[in-house]
């Protein structure tokens, strides 16, 4: 078995593409190709590499015939290869086929169909690192149109850390509409949220809805900061502020006079929003 065919046998039982074999040595989707078709010869830091990637000695990756892939790891270093991988030889006429048994996890789809340069569906999820970039990704770490991961960069974006252009959801969100525990958007919500409309037990923004609302145009919450306020205990505004009754009587119809009066008209859409609040808690 030639070097190449070596290659390529260890590189498919993994389930890694060409493309992110190569993104993990550092070297292009053509590179693999030609190695695994015997056109080129990988350099020897190369070699060293992939050896210590799928757990095989650099005797068996050069050489025709070599001992059991067993015996090597035994004599290397015990019953461990320090590599995350397992594997036994199985001799035939042809001379040594390897089979690598994966103890950690990998997959990856990429569809061939392509949008702006970038795969329809891209996914790539696994134990070690991996990246995902598609019309629609899925992986560990995502990036496009629609992108769904751990760490997510995309127009729509779900995931722990997320960053979407229109929608981001996650534990620390940043986008236009930004739902999380820390929430930064245009519109906002979650535990900690700045943004022009926000909702959260810690609002900052020009309309804030919240247990400690600071809004520079409307604040409503139990402590409420801005130049029209409700409060609850507390109320603080330059321009109109009220405190809400124990009984839950306030006079709403003077705190919506005194939006239609002082928040500019191109705030129209978000006054709207927290007129309807104000209604709905009269």
């Amino acid at each position: 078995m030639t070097l190449g065919e070596k290659i390529y046998r260890l590189r498919t039982v993994q389930g890694m593409s060409q493309e992110s074999f190569g993104d993990t040595l550092g070297v292009s989707r053509q590179s693999v190709s030609k190695w695994e078709t015997d056109q080129s010869v990988p350099e020897l830091d190369k070699i060293v590499a992939i050896s210590e990637i799928f757990g095989v000695s650099t005797d068996y990756l050069l050489k025709e015939t070599v001992q059991s892939l067993d015996a090597q790891q035994t004599a290397q270093n015990g019953t461990d290869t320090g590599s995350g991988y397992s594997g036994r030889t199985d001799g035939d006429a042809q001379g040594t086929r390897v089979i690598v048994e994966r103890s950690s996890f990998h997959y990856e789809y990429k569809s061939k169909k392509t949008f702006l340069g970038m795969p329809l569906v891209h996914v790539n999820i696994g134990l070690r690192p991996v990246r995902a970039k598609g019309v629609i990704a899925i992986g560990n770490a995502a990036q496009g149109i629609i992108a769904i991961g751990i760490a997510g960069l995309g127009i729509i974006t779900l995931a722990p850390v997320s960053v979407g252009l229109l929608l981001a959801v996650g534990v620390c969100a940043v986008g236009g509409i930004a739902l999380g525990s820390l929430a930064v958007g245009v519109i906002a919500c979650g535990a900690i949220c700045v943004g022009v409309f926000t909702l959260g037990a810690l609002a900052v923004g020009q309309f804030s809805f919240g247990a400690l609302a600071v809004g520079q145009q409307i604040a409503i919450g139990d402590s409420a900061h801005g130049n029209i306020a409700l409060g609850f205990s507390e109320a603080t505004g330059s321009i109109y502020e009220e405190i809400r009754a124990a009984d839950g009587s306030f006079d709403h119809q003077a705190m919506l006079a005194a939006i239609d009066a002082n928040v500019p008209s191109y705030f129209r859409i978000f006054a709207s929003w927290m007129k309807a609040i104000i209604r709905a808690m009269a």
